[in-house]
């Protein structure tokens, strides 16, 4: 009996230690931590808010045992980093859930299993560069979670994110600033259709500035060869888009239809419902109002009806500075 006596009692202090000490811990786990970066703000949020950005400075893509993949868009809401792990049979998920540029970025974060966290980067200019803002937020259940959290995930985690701003710090003190961008507001608009003239292009991202120059060029010349009226800005049908390769129409509005001469065809442009906004900024930058018409499109519970086309208002050669570049964005819808 007294065997027994001393064993319950081992137990009973055993059952205390684990218990009551997680009484006292919060259930949240709250973890922040604050580096002034050299880079100004648009140069620093577009390495966070591009997932695959992170591979050049995050610690946890340094874990040869994880194995992962993107999804969604490359950039802003919606992109989304999926992993498992080689010696485990789970994974998770992070998720940009919100994104306002050169300022905020929230991130959802899917341990499966081990539930659900949030993390947050602020971004604030100052004359030294950008303070930059990270956090990660989680619920630790009781009891076992709390004393995890407390004992190994707080400090691993704290490490991990003052070494992840020191290396984002060093990948960006010499990048040039990014061109600023903003997004109009977002509308249906009815199109009319216009003859035009268009030359198709094949092309990767490098040979883009290449290929439009030379198919606009061709354009214009068969246009004064021939006594030929503009009647609109220059624009561009996106047909194929992967982030590498792209095919699209570079065409040009005339007033009255006209034949074409070799590869110049004489076509009609898109008529109908389109989504459209206003994008200002460099070319480079657009991919964030696509993504927002993309994103305006399936909460309002559009179709694509056919292939979107950008419509350049301003002329490079007349505007150096990229941003207050112009450009009209439409997407066909049905």
């Amino acid at each position: 009996m007294k065997a027994l006596k001393i064993i319950v009692i081992i137990l009973v202090v055993i059952l205390a230690i684990v218990l009551i000490p997680p009484l006292f811990m919060p259930s949240e786990m709250y973890i922040e931590e604050t580096q002034t970066l050299t880079a100004q703000p648009e140069v620093v949020w577009e390495q966070v808010n591009c997932l695959e950005n992170w591979e050049a400075w995050d610690l946890w893509h340094q874990d040869t045992n994880i194995v992962g993949h993107y999804e969604g868009p490359a950039c802003g809401e919606g992109a989304k980093n999926v992993w498992t792990y080689k010696n485990r049979d789970d994974g998770g998920s992070q998720t940009i859930v919100e994104s306002r540029p050169y300022e905020y970025i929230r991130t959802l974060l899917d341990f499966q299993q081990m539930g659900t966290a949030q993390s947050e980067f602020f971004f604030e200019p100052v004359d030294e560069g950008t303070k930059v803002t990270w956090n990660l937020r989680s619920e630790g259940g009781y009891p076992i979670m709390r004393w995890v959290n407390t004992l190994l995930v707080k400090p691993g985690v704290t490490k991990s994110y003052k070494e992840g701003l020191a290396n984002l710090n060093e990948l960006t003190v010499n990048m040039k600033p990014v061109a600023k961008y903003s997004t109009g507001e977002i509308m249906l608009k009815e199109v009319e259709p216009m003859n035009g003239l268009a030359v198709r292009a094949a092309t990767d991202m490098e040979g883009m500035g290449a290929a439009m120059g030379a198919s606009f060029g061709a354009i214009m010349a068969h246009i004064n060869k021939n006594n030929l009226q503009m009647a609109g800005p220059p624009r561009a049908v996106w047909y194929k888009w992967d982030g590498q390769n792209f095919e699209f129409d570079n065409v040009i509005p005339i007033a009255a239809k006209a034949k074409g001469d070799g590869e110049i065809k004489s076509i009609e442009t898109y008529g109908g419902n389109a989504i459209h906004t206003t994008h200002m900024g460099s070319y480079e930058s657009t991919h964030h109002s696509w993504e927002a018409l993309e994103k305006y499109m399936k909460a309002n519970n559009f179709e694509p009806g056919g292939d979107p086309f950008e419509v350049y208002i301003t002329d490079p050669q007349m505007e150096p500075d990229q941003s207050k570049w112009i450009t009209e964005l439409y997407w066909p819808v049905k």
